[in-house]
């Protein structure tokens, strides 16, 4: 469990109690059968609110399934217990490529590999309440995580990122309308739809399908740069005009018009054919200027990529290629849920799907080492071992129980444990002097990044503003579309002194330069660490400036000395650009002189030190770095009330302007996936950058193309996406079709990878932090499998963790220690 509240990417999570040896099921007495019983006792400070793994979103969420539910595979110590290995669970082996059987069959072509996988289940596998789990089981849940009707939020987990299975999409979108680019509506450009494409230098976008609203999203304008300077459609029909050399009024007579209309007009016909002629160089080009109504077809479920076979074996196929490594950490995670409790969760009312499964005890059915006994909402949650479970052994699982209590507080939490009442406690600053040498405490370097986060919404912001002035009759009014100026953002991002705010708040977060902390690994075959590329490195010199004072007779000598430099902190660049911000603020008529900036902050967790010291640290950070500008005394804050598992939403909804120490765990081994939580609209923080209107240009093969943030995203998802060229003097080249997914070559996935990277660290709207370390006390009652930390099994999870004491024998000691236990021991 992460110290602060964090987003779960996806659903490939590396659960530490999810590493398994075979056993039979329903017929094991189990570890240590009829001797003591040994309860883990931990806490939180902010409990699940579901954990239906169709909708979860938080990691605070997806506690419960951490120690009820496992994947198709799992992580376990290698032989040698100095790392990790992918072994079968609910699985009995890995699965078997069957493609070549289905040619003409879910998309495949003859020749293709990759594409269509036969997994023999374990008949061993059951439900904790005994009921049998098969092929079946999955197939019907797959159907119930895309019903149509219920739009489940992890839907998408099997139809976006490295695996996609046939179909999954278009199930879940059938009979949705919207008003789409034509080249997501139509795979080539025909005459006779002429009549349904509609011309735009301004286009039609949805969200979720379901939704028209006007933007500027033309492939040109985004091509040439238009977007990144600030051009409106009025900016580029005169940038047309004037190139084309026609009248500006004839260009924008084009605008919403369909083609059948402009070819009918000989005046718009002449235009057309000139834009047309100076962009084509491939088939189909015509659409890239186009937009057009879509109503997603009816798909049958039997025609979406899962299926079963009489022997009990589970099928699926998938629009894309995945094998090896990638194939099965996919698969650490499933869609699986109990099909009888699930349905009698489910209501519609009004046109409006719930399903309260996974919110209660008794909704919610697991399948793995533990059972949920009892969930009393910020009180208590109890686990007890499930001794029939198939995959448990008579040498692991020593943990008899589970109890997680709701501890709000730091200051209770360390009592508890020192009065043998909690297992493990997370260190805090106010910790350090007194138990970082301890004994007893164990360090991890973690795979997150913690970011201040904002999301620049004009819209959103605009209507805050609005709220914090209502009612008020003074000619001095509060301000926050100020945010939405870079200049702003990054003002707070050289202000902020992060070794001091680790000091303060975290004393063992790194100081955190991009988006991937040390150790995110881009390859996961030899273990090589992303952030010692060479292109993870040149993303990092790059964001910070540092590009060109590398080399003998610079600054630095080489770039690892130059990274070495960083520190974020710039207190007069900083001064530099509150003034710049402020000038445009002016300048846009954003704000009046006399107007003051309050700034909002978005409070996860009110009782952990982290926030309420973190929220006092920022504060007098920023008001005494305009101190010198012209917003010097013009920047206040305030903190929000307490925010729970709803952080990230208030963010994306511009009721808070703030948010810190946030980020995301979980696909430390997929950062080619991972990457989307900074891109996807399901899950960035801010909203308000568009990636699909964003362009990036990338050199490949000595070429540089250019696309948009999200084709590069979908590209690593492999996807294929069109590259237009765009040549030294500005001039458009060819189009190629180009996809990086998992086979592709490792360097041009890291070119793009951190390219990516790159341009999310520019919109200064996630601006990293610390890194995810973290120092922890543990309980004298427990002993660790293995002291050092282990990516993927920890130090051995609630599998391998044993006892020097079961709980009777526990109590008798903590009281003969006068019921409070010394921890502050060194060896």
């Amino acid at each position: 469990m992460k110290r602060r509240t964090t987003l779960f990417v996806a659903a490939l999570i590396v659960l530490l109690v999810s590493v398994f040896t075979l056993s039979a099921c329903g017929d094991n007495e189990g570890p240590n059968s009829g001797v003591g019983k040994y309860t883990y006792n931990t806490s939180m400070a902010s409990f699940p609110t579901n954990w239906n793994p169709h909708v979860y979103q938080t990691n605070t969420d997806a506690t419960v399934m951490d120690y009820t539910a496992v994947g198709f595979y799992g992580f376990d110590y290698n032989d040698a217990k100095d790392g990790y290995k992918l072994v079968p669970q609910l699985a009995k082996e890995f699965p078997i490529d069957v493609t070549e059987q289905y040619v003409g069959k879910y998309g495949i072509k003859e020749g293709e590999t990759g594409k269509a996988y036969k997994i023999v289940l374990d008949e061993r596998a059951c439900f904790d309440n005994g009921d049998p789990i098969t092929a079946n089981d999955y197939v019907e849940s797959l159907k119930r995580l895309l019903n149509p009707v219920a739009q489940n939020y992890r839907a998408d987990s099997v139809y976006q990122g490295n695996m996609v299975l046939y179909n999954a999409k278009n199930y879940l979108y059938q009979g949705q309308k919207g008003v789409y680019s034509a080249r997501d509506v139509y795979d080539t450009y025909s005459e006779a739809n002429d009549a349904k494409l509609i011309f735009g230098f301004g286009s039609y976008v949805t969200d979720a399908g379901t939704e028209e609203e006007k933007a500027i999203d033309n492939n040109f304008r985004k091509a040439f740069g238009f977007v990144d300077a600030g051009y409106g459609l009025e900016d580029t029909q005169a940038y047309m005009a004037a190139m084309l050399g026609f009248e500006l009024a004839t260009i924008e007579a084009m605008e919403g018009k369909t083609l059948a209309e402009i070819k009918a007009d000989e005046t718009l016909s002449a235009v057309w054919e000139a834009i047309i002629g100076w962009w084509k160089t491939m088939p189909d080009e015509e659409l890239d200027f186009f937009y057009a109504e879509k109503t997603w077809a009816e798909v049958d479920f039997n025609d979406v990529g899962i299926d079963q076979d009489e022997d009990g074996n589970l099928y699926i196929f998938l629009e894309k290629s995945l094998s090896g490594f990638y194939l099965h950490y996919s698969l650490t995670s499933t869609w699986l849920v109990h099909i009888p409790t699930y349905d009698a969760c489910e209501s519609v009312k009004d046109g409006v799907y719930t399903n309260t499964y996974g919110t209660k005890a008794e909704l919610y059915v697991g399948y793995g080492p533990y059972k949920l006994t009892s969930f009393m909402k910020d009180t208590v949650i109890t686990f007890e071992r499930n001794d029939d479970w198939f995959l448990m052994t008579d040498d692991t699982y020593m943990t008899t129980n589970i109890n997680i209590r709701y501890v709000e507080k730091d200051e209770t939490r360390l009592q508890l444990f020192k009065s043998g009442e909690l297992d493990i406690y997370g260190l805090t600053a106010n910790d350090m002097d007194e138990y970082q040498s301890s004994k007893y405490t164990y360090m991890t370097e973690g795979d997150s990044t913690w970011f201040l986060a904002f999301n620049p919404d004009m819209e959103g912001l605009k209507a805050a503003e609005d709220l914090a002035n209502a009612g008020s009759t003074s000619s001095s009014k509060f301000n926050k579309t100020i945010i939405t100026i870079k200049e702003f953002r990054q003002a707070f991002c050289f202000a902020l002194d992060r070794a001091a705010f680790a000091l303060a708040v975290d004393p063992l977060g790194g100081v955190a330069k991009a988006l991937y902390g040390n150790i995110i690994v881009s390859n996961p075959e030899t273990g090589e660490a992303y952030r010692t590329t060479d292109e993870a490195k040149q993303a990092i010199v790059s964001f910070w400036g540092l590009a060109d004072e590398i080399g003998e007779g610079k600054t630095y000598a080489t770039i690892d000395d130059a990274i070495a430099s960083i520190t974020g902190y710039d207190p007069a660049a900083a001064k530099e650009l509150f003034n710049a911000a402020y000038d445009k603020a002016i300048a846009q008529g954003l704000m009046d002189e006399d107007d003051v900036v309050k700034i909002t902050i978005g409070i996860p967790a009110s009782g952990a030190a982290y926030y309420s010291q973190g929220a006092e640290f920022l504060k007098n950070t920023f008001i005494e770095a305009a101190k010198g500008t012209k917003l010097e005394g013009k920047i206040t804050f305030e903190n929000s009330n307490d925010l729970g598992n709803g952080f990230a939403d208030a963010l994306r909804a511009n009721t808070v302007d703030m948010l810190f120490g946030v980020g995301w765990t979980g696909s430390a081994l997929d950062p080619y996936g991972l990457i989307g939580a900074y891109t996807d609209a399901e899950y960035q923080y801010d909203l308000a950058w568009d990636t699909s209107k964003e362009m990036l240009t990338i050199e490949l093969d000595g070429k540089k193309y250019s696309a948009s943030v999200w084709d590069w995203t979908e590209a690593l998802a492999g996807e294929e996406i069109t590259l237009k060229e765009v040549k030294e003097d500005g001039a458009v080249g060819e189009s190629v079709v180009f996809s990086a997914g998992t086979n592709a070559d490792m360097n041009v996935r890291l070119k793009v990878l951190a390219a990516i990277e790159q341009i999310v660290l520019e919109q200064y709207n996630m601006i990293p932090m610390l890194l995810d370390n973290s120092a922890a006390l543990k309980g004298m009652q427990i002993k660790y499998y293995t002291e050092e930390y282990i990516f993927g099994v920890g130090r051995g999870g609630v599998k391998y963790m044993t006892y020097y004491m079961d709980d009777a024998e526990w109590k008798e000691y903590v009281k003969s220690q006068g019921g409070s236990l010394n921890y502050a021991v060194s060896e």
